[in-house]
Formats: C-alpha cells, sequence, structure tokens
C-alpha cells in the first residue's frame, strides 16, 4: 500500500497491512463541555481538522485523557471516532492491560468500537519480569483479535520493557503490529530495539510529544504519535528527512521546539497547551482538562501566547503544512 509522510491512503481497512502504520499518528485531545462530559461536537471538529491538514491516522492515549475516562466513555468516545473518521482515517484505539484476561477484553472492546488497531498500555505490572512481560503482551495479542502497538511509557505506566523484549515482540508474537517508544531520551532506546531485531522488520513509533523526532527519524522510527495541535510540523520534519534535507528539517523543527519544551513540564501542561493551541487555531471552543487535575500555572496561557506570537508559530505550522503536502 502506497504511503507518504502523513501515513496510509485509507480505504475500507488502512491496517491491513501492518507496515502500512507510519508518519504522523497525532493522539486525540478529549474536549470536555461545562459539564464535564465529552464534548463529541469538539471532537467532530477536531477530526475534520485533522483530515484537512492531510493526517491518515490518529489514536487515543495518555493525551487523550485516558485514565480520567469511564470504560463506557472510552468505548463511546471510539465508536464516535470511528463513525466520524469514516474511512478518511484509520484509527488506533487504546486498551488497558492489567492481565491477559482484562487485556484481551480491553482489545475487544477496541475491536468492536471498529478501530483497526488497539494501542496496549501495561498497567499496574510493575514487577513484572521481562519473561511474563512478554507472555502477557504475546496472550494478548492473540487472545484480543485485533493487532495491536505495544506502549512504552515507564514514566506514565511504571512498566520497564527492555529493548529486547520490544524486538521480541515484533519479531516472535503475531499480532503485535508496532511498539510505540517514549521514555525519557527515546531515540537511544530505538537504536538497542533495531539492534535486537537484527535485521528483522519491526515498525517502531515515536511519542512524548514528538520532542526527539529527528533523531528518531536516524534511528529507524518509522513515524510519531504526537499531539494534534501542530502535525503538519512533524509531517514537513518526516517530508524533509526523507528528501535527505535534514538541515531545513532542523531549522523548521527547530522554530517550534519552545512550545514543544513548554510541553514537557508535565501531562497536565501538555494536554493543556495541545488544547490551547487547538482553541487558537479555532478548532476546539476551550482548554479545558476534566477535573480533577493538576492546577493550571496561571502564567501558562501568556507563555504560550507569547511563543505563538513572537515566533510567528500559527503562521509556521500553515507553511509546514504546504511543505508536507507539495
Amino acid at each position: 500500500m502506497p504511503v507518504d509522510a502523513h501515513g496510509p491512503e485509507v480505504a475500507g481497512s488502512p491496517a491491513a497491512e501492518l507496515s502500512a502504520l507510519e508518519g504522523v499518528i497525532p493522539i486525540l485531545v478529549t474536549p470536555f463541555a461545562p459539564d464535564d462530559s465529552v464534548d463529541l461536537e469538539q471532537m467532530d471538529s477536531q477530526i475534520e481538522f485533522l483530515i484537512g491538514v492531510g493526517v491518515r491516522w490518529v489514536g487515543l492515549g495518555f493525551g487523550s485523557e485516558v485514565p480520567r475516562l469511564g470504560a463506557d466513555e472510552l468505548r463511546t468516545t471510539m465508536e464516535h471516532v470511528v463513525e466520524k473518521a469514516a474511512g478518511r482515517l484509520g484509527v488506533v484505539g487504546n486498551a488497558e492491560m492489567t492481565s491477559v484476561a482484562a487485556g484481551a477484553e480491553a482489545v475487544r472492546r477496541v475491536r468492536d468500537a471498529g478501530a483497526q488497531l488497539a494501542m496496549v498500555r501495561p498497567s499496574a505490572l510493575e514487577w513484572a519480569s521481562q519473561d511474563v512481560l512478554y507472555s502477557t503482551f504475546s496472550a494478548v495479542a492473540e487472545l484480543g483479535g485485533l493487532p495491536i502497538v505495544v506502549q512504552d511509557a515507564p514514566q506514565n505506566t511504571g512498566v520497564q520493557l527492555a529493548p529486547a523484549t520490544l524486538a521480541r515482540l515484533m519479531r516472535d508474537a503475531e499480532g503485535v503490529a508496532a511498539v510505540k517508544i517514549e521514555p525519557p531520551g527515546p531515540a537511544p532506546k530505538m537504536s538497542l530495539i533495531k539492534e535486537c531485531l537484527d535485521g528483522a522488520d519491526g515498525v517502531v513509533i515515536g511519542g512524548a510529544g514528538g520532542l526527539d523526532y529527528l533523531h528518531e527519524l536516524q534511528r529507524g522510527a518509522r513515524g510519531t504519535m504526537p499531539g494534534p495541535a501542530y502535525p503538519e510540523l512533524f509531517a514537513a520534519v518526516h517530508r524533509l528527512h526523507d528528501d535527505g534535507d535534514r538541515k531545513q528539517a532542523f531549522t523548521l523543527f527547530s522554530r517550534a521546539l519552545p512550545l514543544i519544551n513548554l510541553c514537557q513540564r508535565d501531562m497536565d501542561t501538555f494536554l493543556f497547551v495541545q488544547k490551547y493551541v487547538l482553541t487558537q487555531r479555532g478548532v476546539l471552543a476551550g482548554a479545558r482538562l476534566r477535573q480533577p487535575h493538576r492546577p493550571v500555572d496561571p502564567r501558562l496561557p501568556g507563555e504560550i501566547d507569547e511563543l505563538l506570537d513572537t515566533l510567528s508559530l500559527l503562521e509556521h505550522f500553515e507553511d509546514c503544512g504546504k511543505l508536507a503536502r507539495r
């Protein structure tokens, strides 16, 4: 299936070829109404925005505030995203894995919602050995009835997945479509995973807000799962990297780096920045986070505005979009 810097062409089931998962795969933010319910109308606006800038895949994850959603809410939200995408986007749903049975059931809920892949996050498994983690993920991939993306985010899950284990899952566990690597400083870990693969195929995707994306691409990453506020930036960087123009890629990326770095303070700061920028871009109606959340630093909106204005970032993102789709 032909692919470009944004990911696969979507027609019917875009995950029919697992290697098609690549490019920029934004993790949707979840908009909330004033009564703290999920605002599906604003979710629709976000999906149309992402389709309009050329995105081909979206996902749900920590950036969607999934730990703050009830099981029924998450299922309903996934179903709505799939319905709204209407074949125009591939959807990576989200599943929590506390055991084989719980993980497989969560993956089946993603399958039944109509998503093409399930991103599986381990939970309450900090104690597990690498062999136990391998066998648990492998069994969930076999029993869940849908290909999975293994999420490696120890800062959020407390679970340490070794490079050899991640490579083994891609090489030997049927149904593992990809791994998402997003511990602090992910690029060196990607190199170790590639070494452990020893020439075998494996789809490695970055995350962590895209902070290390250029170095991840050099080390064999197929794509990234950033927030949804400025996917054109990452698409342009990917395009320029593929064209061999890394100098221009660094130039484009560096202009937005202060904003990307601002997101790294903590998860709620990341969520607020993503929603705030989407609001400034006319996509969302506000930057509400679900209660309870960490108090938003009262200076944060002004800091975002200063960066957007001083660096002309909204215009920069639009220019990146034109470059990525040329």
